[in-house]
């Protein structure tokens, strides 16, 4: 096959398929006139790239796998293919965690500038951010209240 029945067939660009080519993902023999000819394996490659991918494993881990899973058995492919998914769960989790935190401080955040009042005084941006605020922003200050504290 050409290189575009390929990306017809499969849904990659022909651009992607060049580069998958260059870095070693997939084979083409060449014809006499120098086009790829591609042969029906590799739109299983490309499928197999495609679901790695989704599961977000970086291109070196997928040309690492697909030695694998093209010449050894389904017991050897499990081995090399399970720790790497583990890891990448492991990953996910974290980062999960971590954007958990971002939403609750973010949450936290928008209540307490929602409960920012009104004031004429000067107002630093920053002061609304922070885990207690001070001076005019702090929910109940007036600006006498305010102009109070400031003298004791």
């Amino acid at each position: 096959m050409r290189i575009s029945e390929v990306a017809a067939r499969s849904g990659v660009p022909a651009t992607t398929l060049r580069y998958y080519d260059g870095i070693g993902l997939i084979h083409a023999g060449r014809e006499p006139n120098g086009y790829r000819d591609y042969d029906e394996t590799v739109l299983g490659r490309l499928a197999f790239i495609e679901a790695a991918q989704r599961l977000g494993l970086a291109l070196p881990e997928i040309a690492e796998l697909l030695v694998v899973v093209e010449g050894d058995t389904c017991t050897q492919v499990r081995e090399a293919l399970h720790p790497k998914l583990a890891q990448r769960l492991q990953e996910l989790d974290a980062h999960l965690a971590n954007l958990h935190l971002l939403r609750d401080r973010l949450a936290a955040a928008t209540d307490q500038v929602a409960a920012c009042p009104d004031s004429g005084a000067s107002c630093r941006s920053e002061c609304m951010l922070l885990a207690r605020p001070h001076g005019p922003c702090r929910p109940g200050n007036t600006d006498d209240q305010r102009k109070n504290q400031e003298k004791q």
